[in-house]
């Protein structure tokens, strides 16, 4: 695929945004990291090191990571981790890691004289645990739990006597979509939002003793996300559901009651509408990738695209966007400005410039730069050839075929062309025998000879 083509499908998509602002597309690399597919996982401090760690529940256990290392591993409960959260629930400022499985239960742990030790009664449930919360619903420091199944059946236990205790659950036959907690009245205790699949939305409150319904509204059609953040600086959180009728509504604690602040029509393409911070409010879509916005009283403005195929969520972790798959695949996300990107040969920064292009989330180079920097020579124009000696290297750009004299190479990416000009992928160069390694923190490319075809 020409990057002329993709300039031009991005121009057409910049335009149908002008009504709404000047959308940026924004540059990014993405970092595979392999060790979490497939995984659950969550992001909290719970080494006390002041920085998140990763926590993530694969199979029957839950690993606990930095920089890219298992530090302390949890295990011996019962069944396939499906929910993970994290969360102080004995006001001691230490967070408890929250397990959920697929039998139905859900397990906490504690870390006691460093070792991971489970604490509180182990819930049955009875249905797979798919959403974990921790919050403080009556304002005393001690954290509660929210809970929601895959049926999706919703409780709410409140830490009672250094017990959990279950206060609320959902009606039978009323199944609950999302569930969320947040201080709405700036009382200091935490409110419950709820939704049913279609057209409801309720508030739960810690009221004179009492957890009950203190609030509902009837939007219309299916609820296709749900919000409860801080959409405007300094204001109270707001909720803010998106309905299958393409409407947008959001309400406030006026000081007397929770207000209608927002109702217009605007049409999300993705289903996953969250807060994320650096970006604001992102509405995550399989088709067409992260989209930020900016809010206003009676419409949505773009603020960036990120433009990935396949993105299920993300999980913010030390301010770096983990970008969660729909294969199970997980990929760190970088801003990157393609111009500040320096790129070292065999130690080396090279004298001259080589061409450089951000595409999809990989770094591409030009190929004529290319075979400069390395010594080679370049010919041909339809078929590329690299040549060494009598030793050949062959890019097809038409075909997408890579070449060793006339044996073909694995190899899955684009090649990129350009004003006449080829770039082709750093993963080629990996091929050719040469180590690449990417910098994220300098923005230097290294490119080191260790083994060679000629």
């Amino acid at each position: 695929m020409s990057i002329k083509r993709c300039g031009l499908l991005l121009v057409i998509l910049l335009i149908s945004f002008a009504a709404n602002s000047a959308a940026v597309q924004a540059e990014y690399l993405l970092a595979e990291q392999p060790y979490l597919h497939n995984s659950i996982i969550t992001a909290a401090d719970v080494l006390d090191t002041g920085a998140d760690q990763i926590i993530a529940g694969l199979g029957s256990e839950v690993k606990i990571y930095d920089q890219e290392q298992v530090l302390e591993t949890i295990s011996g409960f019962s069944g396939v981790v499906t929910a993970v959260a994290a969360g102080d629930l004995t006001g001691d400022f230490r967070p408890e890691i929250l397990i959920g499985t697929d039998k139905g239960s859900y397990y906490i742990y504690q870390k006691v004289q460093g070792k991971w030790q489970q604490v509180f009664e182990q819930r049955y449930l009875w249905t797979p645990v798919v959403y974990l919360e921790v919050c403080d619903i009556t304002g005393n420091g001690w954290g509660d739990v929210i809970v929601r199944t895959a049926r999706g059946e919703a409780f709410v236990y409140l830490s009672w006597d250094g017990k959990l205790e279950l206060f609320w659950r959902s009606q039978p036959n009323a199944a609950v979509k999302y569930i969320q907690a947040a201080d709405l009245t700036g009382s200091g205790r935490d409110d419950v939002v709820f939704t049913h699949n279609s057209g409801y939305v309720g508030v739960l409150s810690w009221q004179e003793g009492q957890f009950e319904l203190v609030w509902q509204n009837f939007p219309w059609g299916t609820i296709d996300s749900l919000v409860v953040a801080e959409l405007q600086s300094g204001q109270l959180p707001e909720i803010m559901v998106v309905t299958g009728q393409n409407i947008v509504y959001t309400w406030r604690w006026n000081g007397e009651t929770i207000a209608t602040q927002r109702h217009f029509p605007y049409e999300l393409e993705g289903n996953v509408t969250k807060i994320v911070p650096g970006l604001g409010l992102v509405n995550i879509s399989t088709a067409s990738g992260i989209t930020s916005y900016s809010i206003g009283a009676s419409s949505l403005s773009v603020r960036s695209v990120y433009p990935l195929s396949g993105v299920r969520d993300i999980v913010m972790v030390n301010d770096t966007m983990l970008i969660e798959e729909t294969s199970g695949r997980y990929y760190t996300l970088y801003d990157v400005d393609p111009e500040q990107i320096r790129i070292f040969v065999n130690n080396k920064a090279t004298n001259k410039p080589i061409g450089l292009q951000v595409y999809s989330g990989k770094i591409y180079l030009d190929v004529d730069g290319l075979a400069s920097a390395l010594g080679l020579i370049r010919f041909g124009t339809k078929r590329i050839f690299l040549i060494k000696g009598l030793d050949y290297f062959v890019i097809d750009p038409e075909e997408g075929a890579v070449l060793w004299r006339n044996t073909p190479l694995p190899f899955a990416d684009q090649i990129l062309t350009q004003d006449g000009k080829t770039y082709i992928p750093i993963s080629l160069i990996s091929l050719m025998g040469y180590d690449v390694d990417f910098d994220y923190s300098t923005s230097e490319l290294r490119i080191t000879k260790s083994w060679g075809w000629w």
